[in-house]
């Protein structure tokens, strides 16, 4: 059953990794040249102890207008980092990542970097667990639902994408989707 399947059977290896000392720019030619969208940010110890995506990159220095080749990692990775173990299921990688509204999840086991799992891998797997992490996104108090008008971040309910949502006849629905006969 697709449900058993374990993080470590649809994680990517190997993962392109940075260290606190690279510069900005240096991270943003990996990103482009690996054609890859985050690079996961290791200690001296080659210990995982962050992410840097495209957007940190966009918004911690482009938008701030600041010298990438100045910049270094340090400076703008975040000092929190959500990771899964290589045993947990891939509805559990699901889950934690609809919970915590990322799209990618370093997989460690005991401080070690095995690979990574991406919202990409989990809905290549099975369509199943996509519309369980959709589901999981939404678990909440009937209350506390978004009135129409109000945005939230995460899948789309009628494309599949993520991103800004707006809850509109009962469904969260992507600004490009808002307009369409599907709601």
């Amino acid at each position: 059953m697709e449900f058993d399947i374990s993080v470590s059977e649809v994680m990517s290896t190997p993962v392109e990794t940075v260290k606190l000392s690279t510069t900005a720019y240096d991270a943003a030619n990996i990103l482009k040249n690996k054609k890859i969208g985050c690079l996961v940010v290791v200690n001296d110890s080659m210990e995982p102890i962050g992410l840097i995506t495209e957007k940190d990159l966009v918004h911690k220095v482009v938008a701030r207008n600041l010298r990438s080749k100045e910049i270094l990692i340090k400076d703008i990775v975040s000092p929190k980092l959500i990771s899964i173990s290589p045993k947990a299921s891939v509805i559990d990688a699901a889950k934690l990542m609809a919970k915590k509204n990322i799209k990618r999840l370093p997989v460690i086991e005991n401080g070690k970097l095995l690979g990574i799992i991406t919202v990409s891998d989990i809905t290549s797997v099975s369509p199943k667990i996509f519309e369980i992490m959709i589901e999981v996104s939404k678990i909440k108090n009937e209350e506390d639902y978004p009135r129409e008008y109000e945005y939230l971040y995460g899948v789309c309910e009628v494309c599949g994408n993520q991103g800004r949502l707006r809850y509109v006849n009962g469904k969260y629905v992507c600004e490009n989707c808002i307009d369409s006969d599907s709601i």
